[in-house]
């Protein structure tokens, strides 16, 4: 009981609780709550679904573009101030979406918001990053739950807003008052950069702690510069892999409720699919972070994209409530492996000193396929009323993610017992 108490007096679990809720309100910029207001907005200003997906692809080219800025001040100042600055800025172009009637206004306000998201989510996870070396793959599955949570519960309750009020502006500001209270308030007083900073070591490790196990531990943190990492073939692996995988995830996560809805279930019922997913994938998370101590990374992510690539089809054939069940728990499952590992990989090759610099490097690209994907898959179905093509190609890109980690060996510099 007193080992017990002693690792959780550790205040690394206490950024790990600011940075979950800070993950949980960074979901408000996510493809699957465009996707609760996507047909209000068709009926209501007859906006085209790939007009609407314009909003996520300009918000993800933003994303790309500040994603090397992002990672360099998350080296430098932590994700404290990132996280905070992003949500006061999202939370003002939550309060303007609640005025929207025009569809620039979407461009601007959603784009803003979508665009700080991702700096947000990567400070979450690079500060949890840096206060946990053995005990990472776990805490980044408890941060990564926040947001499948968040993804489970903020979209049917969004849609019981609007449903019970009748006004989608509501909703909105509904949105905007979260942010405040669980992005802005958590992370100013509770987020710090590193251990290092307050006279701690990472994992609540004491510095007269000189045995063995304690030693092979740090023997798995390695730290590349950003030269010493663009030249390893992990690091171009990596990045196809994670592009790829971001390219279909973001698509389906926005086309799924409207594919859900043409396939005969109502909006309620696509949302409470949605929410299964989310939730389910909050488990899948952790089981994968609880995994990753015992099985390297690329291997967990590898399994997870063929996972997800199976739970599509799923999704493509689902035309009961029953069904879209089935696929949420098999999707959602994966989908959660997936994105936890997503989190970490660097950090697992790289070590953590200038892990948001070598991240940062490779996101505008991975951002850019994952602006690009859900505007394709607006048109596509635009173009053909049908979801099932696109929806096929990402499921076999979903594939050639798998094979990308699993050809990403670990440099020899990074080589360790767990190889």
């Amino acid at each position: 009981m007193n080992k017990l108490s002693s690792i959780f007096s550790f205040y690394g679990w206490v950024v790990v609780a600011a940075c979950t809720t800070a993950a949980y309100s960074a979901v408000v910029f996510y493809n699957p709550i465009l996707g609760v207001f996507a047909n209000i907005f068709q009926d209501q200003f007859q906006w085209k679904m790939s007009e609407i997906a314009l909003a996520i692809t300009f918000g993800s080219i933003g994303a790309a573009a500040l994603a090397p800025l992002t990672g360099v001040a998350l080296d430098k100042w932590g994700g404290r101030w990132v996280i905070a600055g992003s949500s006061i800025i999202m939370f003002f172009c939550l309060i303007a979406l609640a005025f929207l009637n025009h569809i620039w206004q979407l461009y601007i306000f959603y784009s803003i918001g979508r665009s700080l998201t991702f700096g947000m989510t990567s400070g979450a996870y690079i500060a949890v990053n840096n206060w946990f070396i053995q005990k990472r793959g776990l805490t980044v599955g408890i941060v990564a739950a926040g947001t499948r949570v968040a993804m489970g519960t903020i979209p049917i309750l969004l849609a019981l807003i609007i449903s019970l009020t009748g006004s989608w502006r509501l909703g909105w500001g509904s949105l905007a008052i979260l942010v405040a209270l669980l992005g802005i308030l958590p992370a100013l007083f509770f987020i710090r950069k590193r251990p290092e900073d307050m006279g701690l070591l990472p994992d609540g490790l004491s510095k007269q702690n000189d045995s063995s196990d304690a030693n092979n531990e740090f023997a798995l943190e390695n730290d590349y510069s950003v030269s010493q990492a663009i030249r390893t073939r992990a690091f171009w692996f990596i990045g196809l892999g994670v592009g790829l995988g971001l390219f279909g995830q973001g698509s389906v996560n926005f086309l799924q409720i409207p594919h859900l809805i043409d396939q005969g279930l109502s909006l309620t019922q696509s949302t409470v699919v949605v929410s299964v997913f989310s939730i389910t994938a909050s488990v899948g998370g952790i089981l994968a972070g609880i995994m990753s101590v015992k099985i390297r990374m690329r291997w967990v992510q590898a399994f997870s994209m063929l996972g997800m690539s199976f739970g599509i089809f799923l999704l493509i054939h689902a035309d009961s409530f029953f069904d879209g069940i089935i696929y949420g728990l098999v999707y959602g499952t994966f989908f959660g492996s997936n994105f936890t590992m997503l989190q970490s990989i660097y950090a697992d090759y790289f070590g953590r000193r200038q892990v948001g610099t070598i991240q940062g490097i490779s996101r505008p690209v991975q951002l850019s396929m994952n602006a690009v994907g859900p505007f394709l898959g607006g048109l596509w179905y635009d173009q053909t009323a049908s979801f099932t093509n696109p929806f096929t190609l990402y499921a076999f890109l979903f594939i050639i993610a798998a094979l990308s980690f699993a050809l990403a060996k670990y440099p020899e510099l990074k080589k360790t017992t767990l190889e």
